[in-house]
């Protein structure tokens, strides 16, 4: 017996697909995706989600790409005037649930390989300090990412060949950042202030009121450098996710900085990078004790000298050399 049908335009014309028992099976992947997601019955907002999930099932669709066309649906209605910002912990199981088809195209090994682990990873390290842009556009990423390692395409039919899909997946990240701000007016030092403030918290976790007695016992001259390291923290993430691979981290570095370094300097970098937060917390926190004749605290040197390499933060002049 064929099921009944709702009278929507989506769900009745599926049966061009074949029949009932294809949309039936679409239908209840995507509703095993929503509980997994905790969007269904969640919030208000959740049930919505999964209202219109349903309303806009695809018309055509394939059986090998099932958990692709699920993650669309979700991905399109979660980000449509940012709906819904995933929690880290819904990311996870967002690229779980997309990558499920790859899983069974090409096998476990595949799937838990280079590129979906090295999004898992970024997720754990970065997805907490991204800006809101970046999230409500992240599953929208996967999507296009899991499209690409199915299909050699994204979702838009750009085509992306196997030794370019990191760098496809940093330009969908970077695209995503905010670009519309108006530089037309300078901003006031409260502006200023405020927008560090509430870097360093996305940053840190801290509390606003921590951050304004931790920034009250910093010198200017460190609160200029917290400043150049929160206006660069994109780029710092995006340093970040390709640290594991010297090769691609030393050519996007030495891309954005137009010269080439050398070993040495490219070792300084990438620790300064996987220290950022670190030497944010030890500044807002008085931690770099000097040491030595010089009152130099060697760890902190060390580190500005790879934020200094990558033009994260100005070069000191001379004279102004000592440490707290």
């Amino acid at each position: 017996m064929k099921a009944k049908t709702s009278g929507k335009k989506p769900i009745t014309s599926s049966k061009k697909d074949g029949n009932d028992d294809s949309f039936t099976a679409l239908k209840n992947a995507l509703k095993y995706s929503l509980d997994i997601l905790k969007l269904k019955e969640e919030t208000e907002v959740g049930r919505k989600i999964a209202e219109l999930a349903i309303r806009r099932m695809p018309q055509n669709w394939s059986n090998d790409h099932k958990s692709l066309s699920v993650a669309k649906i979700i991905a399109d209605v979660c980000g449509e005037n940012d709906r819904h910002i995933f929690s880290q912990t819904q990311l996870y199981d967002f690229l779980t649930l997309a990558t499920n088809q790859v899983d069974k195209k090409y096998g476990k090994i595949f799937a838990s390989g280079d590129i979906v682990f090295k999004i898992y990873r970024d997720i754990m390290e970065n997805y907490q300090i991204a800006d809101k842009s970046l999230k409500a556009n992240y599953p929208k990423i996967i999507v296009d990412m899991v499209s690409v390692l199915m299909d050699g395409m994204d979702t838009l039919g750009r085509k992306v060949s196997a030794h370019g899909i990191e760098r496809y997946y940093q330009t969908r990240k970077s695209e995503s950042w905010p670009t519309k701000k108006d530089w037309s007016k300078p901003k006031s030092t409260v502006e200023k202030k405020d927008d560090l403030i509430e870097s360093l918290s996305q940053i840190t976790g801290r509390k606003r009121s921590d951050l304004i007695e931790s920034l009250s016992k910093v010198e200017s001259a460190d609160v200029e450098k917290l400043t150049d390291l929160c206006l660069n923290y994109n780029k710092l993430q995006r340093y970040s996710s390709l640290i594991s691979s010297e090769g691609e981290f030393k050519k996007e570095v030495e891309m954005e900085l137009g010269r080439k370094l050398t070993y040495n300097q490219l070792q300084h970098a990438s620790v300064s990078v996987r220290k950022s937060r670190a030497y944010i917390e030890n500044i807002l926190d008085g931690k770099f004790v000097p040491h030595g004749s010089h009152g130099i605290n060697h760890v902190r040197h060390n580190l500005e000298y790879g934020y200094q390499l990558m033009g994260l933060i100005e070069r000191k002049k001379r004279g102004s050399q000592k440490s707290r």
